[in-house]
C-alpha cells in the first residue's frame, strides 16, 4: 500500500504538474503493514507499551474519557478527547493509565483480548476509548523522515485543528465502532491521511521547532524558496535568484537559510535534486539522461558524479538494487 502517491511533479516536461514540498516528500514514501485497534477501557486500568524497533510509526487518538501518558523519565502528559499522539520511528516505551495509582499490566496481555480489532479491558468504572494503530514505512533512497519530524508528536484538540482533520478523526471513530464492508482498507487509508494532517498541524502550530525543514516551510520567506526549488528543480538557481524568491537581500537570506536549515541554499538544492532523481529512477519510466536534465544537470556524467556523492551509489547501481528489493517483495 502506498501513502499518498502523487506523480513526480516539477516544471520539467517529463513531469505533469506542480506539488508542494510536503506532498513531494511523502509522495515518495510507501506505507506498509498497517495495523489498527479500537481500545475500550474502563477504570481502573493501566498498561505498559514496550518499545518496538524498526521503521514503525505508532499513533492513537483519544475519542472519549481521559488518560495519562507517562514516559520512562516520569514525564507525564494529560490526554483529553480529540487529542492525538504519534511516535515516529521512536522505540521508547511508555505507559497509559487512567490514574497513576492504577495497576499496570504489559500491553501484550491486553492485546490478547482483541476481538475483530476491538479490545475491552479494565474494571467497572468510567469508559475511555482510543482508536490507534501503527504502520511501517519504506524510506529506501529518500530523506529519512526522522531527520525532518520530531520523534514524538502530541496534538491537542484545539491546536490548529482544521475541520478536515477533525472530520477524519470522527470518521475513524465511527468506522472502528461499526465496521462495514471494506472497513479494513478504508481505516488503513484514513490512518495514512491522519498522519499527513498531523504533520501539517504540527508544522503550523506555535510548538513547531524553530530550526529544521518544517520550520523552513512554515517561514513566510523561506517557504517561498522551498516551494520554488521543488517546482523548478531543473532551473539554474543561484543564491541571488533564490534570495529574490524569498524577497530578501542575498546576505540576509543566506544567513537565515543556514540558521534554520543548517546548510547553505545550494547544498539543500543539491540534496533535494538527488532525492527527486532517486524517485524518478525508482519509477523505471525515464532514462538517466532524462533524469539528469530534469534535475538541472547538463550531462549524465556530471549528474552521476553528484548522485554517487549524495546517495552513496552510482545511479545504475541504485536502480539495480531497487529492482532487486522490489522483486523480493513480490515473490
Amino acid at each position: 500500500m502506498s501513502f499518498i502517491s502523487p506523480k513526480i511533479l516539477t516544471e520539467h516536461p517529463i513531469f505533469e504538474n506542480h506539488m508542494d514540498p510536503l506532498s513531494d516528500l511523502f509522495g515518495s514514501m510507501s506505507i506498509q503493514e498497517v495495523t489498527y485497534k479500537r481500545l475500550e477501557v474502563t477504570a481502573p486500568w493501566g498498561f505498559h507499551v514496550p518499545g518496538r524497533k524498526g521503521p514503525r510509526i505508532r499513533f492513537a487518538s483519544l475519542v472519549r474519557g481521559s488518560a495519562l501518558l507517562r514516559f520512562k523519565n516520569q514525564h507525564t502528559i494529560s490526554l483529553s478527547p480529540g487529542d492525538v499522539y504519534i511516535f515516529i520511528f521512536n522505540d521508547e516505551p511508555y505507559t497509559l493509565v487512567d490514574d497513576l495509582r492504577s495497576t499496570v499490566v504489559d500491553y501484550s496481555e491486553v492485546e490478547k483480548l482483541a476481538v475483530d480489532g476491538v479490545i475491552e479491558y479494565g474494571g467497572t468504572g468510567s469508559l475511555t476509548t482510543f482508536v490507534g494503530g501503527s504502520f511501517t514505512m519504506n524510506t529506501f533512497g529518500i530523506p529519512p523522515i526522522f531527520t525532518i519530524l520530531p520523534r514524538f508528536l502530541h496534538l491537542r484538540f484545539d491546536q490548529n485543528r482544521s475541520k478536515a482533520f477533525q472530520s477524519l478523526l470522527d470518521l475513524l471513530a465511527a468506522e472502528t465502532a461499526q465496521p462495514g464492508l471494506g472497513s479494513s482498507s478504508l481505516i488503513s487509508r484514513l490512518y495514512e491521511a491522519l498522519f499527513l494532517y498531523a504533520v501539517r498541524a504540527y508544522a503550523s502550530c506555535h510548538a513547531a521547532p524553530r530550526k529544521g525543514w518544517l520550520a523552513a516551510i512554515s517561514d513566510k520567506h523561506l517557504s517561498k524558496v522551498i516551494h520554488a526549488m521543488s517546482r523548478g528543480l531543473g532551473k539554474d538557481w543561484s543564491v541571488e535568484s533564490l534570495a529574490r524568491e524569498a524577497r530578501m537581500s542575498r546576505s540576509a537570506f543566506a544567513l537565515r537559510f543556514r540558521t534554520v536549515l543548517g546548510e547553505t541554499p545550494l547544498e539543500y538544492l543539491t540534496q533535494w535534486r538527488m532525492y527527486r532523481a532517486a524517485a524518478m529512477i525508482r519509477s523505471n519510466n525515464t532514462s538517466l539522461s532524462e533524469v539528469a536534465s530534469a534535475v538541472g544537470y547538463g550531462s549524465e556524467s556530471s549528474f552521476s558524479r553528484v548522485f554517487r556523492r549524495e546517495m552513496g551509489l552510482a545511479p545504475r547501481e541504485y536502480q539495480r538494487r531497487h529492482a532487486v528489493l522490489k522483486s523480493s517483495k513480490t515473490e
